[in-house]
């Protein structure tokens, strides 16, 4: 055999067996509306999970994430995974508060006393004791495997907010249930507005506010249009379930959804710790440059309004009567909710 046979034989059984290690990867497609770009804790920590399971399944299957909603808008994606048009995404819950009411506990209950890790822990054990948030996903096609819950959110505003009379009148922007009300019962006016569209809105003076925690303004660069952020205790914000079309998902082989899972338990406290260090950083870098002013809003005054009104109740006991048909044991829920 001359050296160049020899050479060519190596050439061609080198690419048949990566063609080989190509055709055996399994490709999941993550659909967000989040960019890339952003840099915030959500896009760093959604690529640690795509590569955490490549590098536990030794590269068979990867995650190909389909960022800045190229496949599905951040109010699409619980019909995306539903019709298959990804396999795994972020459902931002609060933008379906219709279809999962179950799984909205905490949007009809803010304020709520309960910090991100808190929230996400409390999350994780409902869906363990009660089928009924598990049922609810699986009429969509999907199942959870992981949990985003959010930072605290404060306000960034165009325009200092330092007593509840500097409400009056403000644009604000809103979503779910218990928001539009809080918003209402302290003078302002709710906007029904997606968090991708805020930044013009705040920059056009469309919008006065938006509720909102350090990270996410930063990596949205809400702070760039908007040079106050205002502490009010609204405690952490119900955010995101990591779902996977539930097809998807039976697909894959047993010990690939142990793994799945298993990510998925360690990404809340990954997501959570990673959120903290940055809002830290954040503060620091806004009160160093002067480019954002933080104000510490009377918590006395805020916690008045919501004590005393009936209308933030009834959204509430709304929740309660919504959800009881299903079964569901609501006196634990609420209790972990209330605001003491």
């Amino acid at each position: 055999m001359t050296c160049k046979t020899w050479q060519t034989g190596c050439l061609l059984a080198a690419m048949t067996l990566c063609a080989t290690a190509a055709s055996a990867q399994t490709t999941l497609n993550w659909i967000t509306y989040k960019p890339q770009g952003a840099g915030d804790p959500q896009a760093v920590t959604t690529q640690w999970f795509a590569d955490e399971l490549e590098r536990r399944t030794d590269g068979e299957y990867r995650i190909r994430i389909h960022w800045g909603g190229s496949l599905s808008g951040i109010g699409e994606i619980l019909n995306g995974l539903n019709d298959g048009v990804g396999d795994i995404g972020d459902i931002v819950t609060p933008y379906f508060p219709d279809q999962l009411p179950v799984n909205n506990a905490i949007s009809f209950f803010w304020p709520q006393p309960n910090s991100t890790i808190e929230l996400g822990l409390l999350m994780n054990y409902w869906h363990e004791v009660h089928p009924q948030f598990a049922d609810e996903l699986e009429r969509y096609n999907v199942k959870m495997v992981g949990l985003r819950p959010l930072e605290g959110y404060g306000l960034i505003c165009t325009k200092p907010l330092r007593t509840l009379a500097d409400f009056d009148g403000l644009r604000v922007r809103s979503f779910g249930f218990a928001l539009p009300v809080l918003i209402e019962e302290l003078g302002a006016v709710p906007v029904s507005m997606g968090t991708p569209e805020a930044y013009e809105a705040l920059e056009r003076g469309i919008l006065d506010c938006s509720p909102v925690g350090e990270t996410l303004a930063h990596g949205w660069r809400y702070d760039e249009v908007a040079r106050y952020y205002v502490d009010i205790p609204l405690g952490a914000s119900w955010g995101h379930l990591i779902a996977m079309n539930l097809d998807s998902f039976n697909r894959l082989p047993e010990e690939v959804q142990y793994e799945m899972e298993s990510i998925g338990r360690e990404y809340l406290l990954r997501y959570s710790t990673e959120m903290i260090k940055d809002a830290l950083a954040i503060r620091q870098q806004w009160t160093d440059s002067g480019q954002v002013e933080i104000i510490s809003f009377p918590a006395d005054e805020f916690n008045q309004v919501v004590g005393a009104s009936d209308r933030i109740r009834e959204v509430r006991q709304r929740w309660v009567e919504t959800v009881t048909p299903t079964g569901l044991d609501v006196e634990p829920i609420l209790e972990a909710l209330r605001v003491r």
